[in-house]
């Protein structure tokens, strides 16, 4: 059993080290951990993005802020930094306990031809199946199942649960939280006189490094024996995501929860989809896309653009369509006015413009 980690505390300065910017005020302010502003103590350091932060100066208690902009108006000393939420995501790593390996639990089960890194740290209940490779510094905790042949890079944290079935390969420094399957059968049939006849899936699963993937998601694999399901390096993936056979998501993307990504879908990267969002199978999405939640992507989209709606269409579209909605039963009714109008005028203009009859020669004698 590892011993617990010990705290970390820095000075202000240090964090100014960390950082850079510029620092106001005094830079041994001791600070033991990163908080929201609203719930900031003394200890805590938080940051101010813009000027709708601080509209209660008087509730400020934090210790040290990360601002955008010299705060002359507050006694609290602070770094001014172009980013103040990536400049606090720093600090919060360098604050975060640092890794103490706790070895290998005594009833983990492993089958042959296992390679296990140095300084891990492999919990109770742990299976490792045929020719596994788990690699340095790895975080293993109870009940993770990692198949043949499947490897885990170095730093990786595999949370309780997680599912890695056979052939997949995880990167390095990948987060996978709990529930998580990796490499389940992609959803391939063919019909034969309306019955469902199972296609092997017979590839792979390829996780990059520095991907984070969240809890209860499901990443299938790929359908053929050479080809692998694929997320790129440093993509990020919330809860209670699908992503089907044959699928590809490229770098630093993020992909936000209950999301569905149909098989064979290739996504480009630093791409943005919204939770719920659904997308077809067999389609291709360009680079820097940003797809709204509860979208419906039913085609391919080309690069550099913002779509929302279901089917999709480009969002300000979308807004105009939807500033519509609330007034359509009265749109309806006056259209049903309208066309009731239009009738009453063609029937008039009808009367007015029909010929009138000539008397005859009788009725002019």
């Amino acid at each position: 059993m590892s011993a617990p980690s010990p705290s970390i505390t820095l000075t202000l300065d240090q964090v100014h080290q960390l950082v850079g910017g510029e620092l106001h005020g005094n830079g041994t302010t001791p600070i033991t951990t990163v908080d929201s502003l609203p719930d900031a103590t003394a200890e805590a350091i938080a940051f101010v993005s813009s000027d709708k932060d601080l509209k209660i100066p008087a509730a400020i208690k934090a210790g040290a802020l990360l601002a955008h902009r010299h705060l002359p108006e507050l006694s609290i000393p602070h770094i001014v930094v172009t980013n103040p939420k990536l400049a606090w995501a720093h600090v919060a790593q360098r604050l975060a306990p640092p890794y103490v390996p706790r070895g290998l639990a005594a009833d983990l089960t492993r089958g042959r031809d296992v390679e296990i890194g140095p300084e891990v740290s492999i919990w109770p209940a742990v299976t490792l199946g045929d020719r596994v490779k788990v690699g340095a510094r790895v975080t293993l905790y109870p009940g993770v199942f990692v198949g043949s042949c499947s490897t885990i890079g170095d730093d990786s944290i595999l949370y309780p649960n997680v599912v890695i079935r056979e052939g997949c390969a995880i990167g390095a420094r990948v987060i996978i939280h709990s529930g998580t399957v990796v490499g389940s059968d992609g959803f391939g049939y063919a019909q034969d006189q309306g019955r469902h006849v199972k296609i092997p899936q017979l590839g792979g699963v390829a996780i990059e490094d520095d991907v984070e993937i969240g809890a209860n998601v499901t990443i299938d694999r790929a359908t053929t024996r050479m080809r692998h399901t694929r997320i790129q390096t440093g993509t990020k993936v919330d809860n209670l995501v699908q992503i089907a056979h044959n699928v590809t998501i490229g770098a630093h993307s993020i992909v936000v929860a209950q999301v569905g990504i149909a098989g064979s879908t290739t996504i480009g990267q630093h791409v943005m989809i919204g939770g719920q969002a659904g997308l077809a199978d067999h389609i291709t999405i360009g680079d820097q896309v940003m797809i709204a939640a509860r979208a419906g992507v039913n085609r391919s989209l080309e690069p550099n653009q913002i779509v929302s709606g279901a089917p999709v269409m480009p969002h300000e579209t979308w807004m105009k369509a939807q500033a519509v909605i609330p007034r359509l039963p009265e749109l309806r009714q006056l259209v049903r006015s309208l066309e009731q109008r239009v009738a009453t005028l063609e029937t008039q203009l009808a009367q007015t413009s029909r010929p009138s009859k000539k008397p005859s020669a009788r009725a002019r004698k």
